[in-house]
């Protein structure tokens, strides 16, 4: 019968020293390390983030303080309830289904600020108020060497709302095999600063043609094209930025559309960007408070994650909270 006790009382000083058990401010050593990892993936995925919290975040005694019931098993608990799919999948369904309820209605008044200002923007567009066409790639050579010398690009413009005293326009040359490698914002400030800017300063009332050299980089893609092979192999975009008419200076920036309105248009067809502009639009013009659904999702799952173990939700919540600071 003693001999039963002894080893009821060994086993439970095993049990005491289990990794599990330890709090995690007790460096595992490697053997302990080997056997979690062995028997509890959960944990694994876990003990570097902890270690970065726990190492680098909460060096002083005080930091510590409020974390010293945290278990190496406890920690594991809850980053396997965090984990749950199964538990989770119809949570979210739940979840997503609230959110279109209170917040779906206002993507419909979102597409109708956008197809206001799309329609805004066509009427006050400065291309209303100018065609302007290639008609030519004009190239000069050398007299006895018969190199190409320079290069022209000659466009028509032709006035649509009367005469125009001066013009700033530009244009940007992009082969069609290019034409799907722009999506990241990176690329479209890159495009943006890729146009060359023409610039027209004596008056005209009726269609005039004006021949624009064009600069070395372009050069390189027009030495061996005519018209006919331009139009096939490359696109050709040509932006209005300025005007003056009737004593005024018309600018493309003078629409004063809203920049998160503009910025709605550039990624509506990148999902997470477009519910970002979406939430932008509804809190900056419509004045009210909104979610995105992740978000609202996101908040929903915290509380869930709260309830279960706040402790441990605000431990690893810690490096997010640092970089807010």
């Amino acid at each position: 019968m003693k001999k039963f006790i002894l080893l009821i009382f060994a086993a439970g000083l095993m049990s005491c020293g289990s990794p599990q058990k330890k709090s995690i401010f007790e460096p595992l050593t490697f053997d302990e390390l080997q056997s979690v990892v062995k028997k509890d993936s959960v944990i694994a995925e876990g003990y570097k983030v902890m270690q970065y919290i726990r190492d680098s975040l909460l060096r002083t005694d005080i930091d510590k303080v409020k974390w010293a019931d945290l278990s190496y098993g406890r920690m594991a608990k809850y980053l396997k309830f965090e984990a749950d799919s199964e538990y989770f999948k119809p949570l979210n369904k739940k979840f997503a289904d609230d959110w279109q309820k209170i917040y779906g209605p206002y993507t419909l008044k979102v597409d109708s600020i956008s197809d206001y200002w799309k329609k805004y923007k066509t009427e006050k567009s400065l291309e209303n108020y100018v065609r302007i066409e290639l008609v030519e790639i004009k190239k000069t050579y050398y007299e006895y060497i018969g190199g190409i010398e320079n290069i022209y690009l000659v466009f028509k413009l032709t006035p649509l709302k009367g005469r125009i005293e001066q013009i700033r326009f530009g244009y940007r040359i992009q082969a069609k095999i290019n034409e799907s490698n722009e999506s990241d914002e990176y690329s479209k400030l890159l495009s943006r600063l890729n146009y060359s800017w023409c610039i027209k300063s004596d008056p005209f009332s009726q269609p005039t043609v004006g021949y624009w050299e064009v600069d070395y980089k372009n050069e390189e893609i027009l030495e061996s094209e005519n018209l006919q092979s331009f139009k096939r192999d490359y696109n050709l975009f040509i932006e209005v930025d300025e005007i003056r008419k009737d004593g005024q200076n018309l600018s493309s920036d003078d629409l004063n559309i809203p920049e998160s309105v503009e910025s709605y248009w550039e990624y509506e067809n990148e999902d997470f960007l477009k519910q970002y502009y979406i939430r932008e639009i509804v809190r900056n013009i419509l004045k009210i408070e909104y979610m995105t659904e992740s978000e609202y999702i996101g908040q929903k799952t915290d509380s869930v994650l709260k309830k279960k173990d706040q402790l441990c939700y605000e431990f690893f919540q810690l490096p997010i909270k640092m970089l807010e600071i």
